[in-house]
């Protein structure tokens, strides 16, 4: 999903996902009404969502920061310590896919701020979603950064799980998106493919204000 500051992208994700309810209208997720429901439940039913900002427990460790996200089965057979083996090889199997295997005992307050966003993907990957909503990962990224970002998304793609991803960079998101919603002032006014959007005059007017290539 893509449109200009104040197009109300982030309060769409927010609506789905608990966090604001909306003033009319319903969420579903296959086909069962979610709109009223907490997020931790929505969480729970495989839709998850990460944030704009860096979201780590800065006293943990790397590791830990992702075994905290693994559900803990209640009616698991496992005794307690077989439980904890399995929930740490989870978790560096998830530090593996974002490439922060190597860093794992550190601190999650000692990471650079791209290694912080790919940590929170990690984390929510941890909790086993069906759906991801990604707002803007991308944001505060390098280029060596969001290259690295743009391989574990696809990844992700790659292993069965939906990406519904909000971002701002438009040449990345033209190379990873299968298609495209474009929002203008809290309406929608296009869904396509990433070719039929970028040359989309209505799209063009909406951010540039006149006509010119998107990238």
């Amino acid at each position: 999903m893509m449109g200009p500051n104040g197009a109300g992208k982030t309060t769409l994700f927010n609506i789905i996902s608990g966090f604001i309810s909306p003033d009319r209208g319903r969420v579903y997720l296959r086909g069962e009404e979610i709109t009223s429901l907490s997020p931790y439940i929505i969480a729970r039913k495989g839709l998850v969502r990460t944030f704009q900002d860096a979201r780590t427990f800065e006293r943990l460790t790397v590791l830990e920061n992702i075994e905290i996200a693994i559900p803990r089965r209640r009616n698991s057979v496992f005794a307690s310590k077989s439980i904890g083996k399995f929930i740490r090889t989870r978790a560096k199997e998830f530090l593996e896919l974002i490439g922060l295997s190597k860093l794992q005992e550190r601190s999650a307050a000692s990471l650079t701020f791209g290694q912080q966003r790919l940590l929170g993907i990690a984390r929510a990957l941890a909790s086993e979603p069906d759906i991801l909503l990604l707002d803007e990962p991308s944001a505060g990224l390098n280029q060596e950064e969001t290259s690295a970002l743009l391989k574990v998304i696809k990844e992700i793609h790659r292993k069965g799980i939906t990406i519904f991803i909000i971002e701002h960079n438009i040449g990345m998101l033209m190379r990873v998106a299968e298609r495209i919603i474009v929002l203008d002032k809290g309406r929608k006014i296009m869904e396509g493919a990433p070719e039929e959007v970028k040359r989309e005059e209505r799209v063009l007017e909406a951010y540039f204000g006149r006509k010119r290539c998107l990238i």
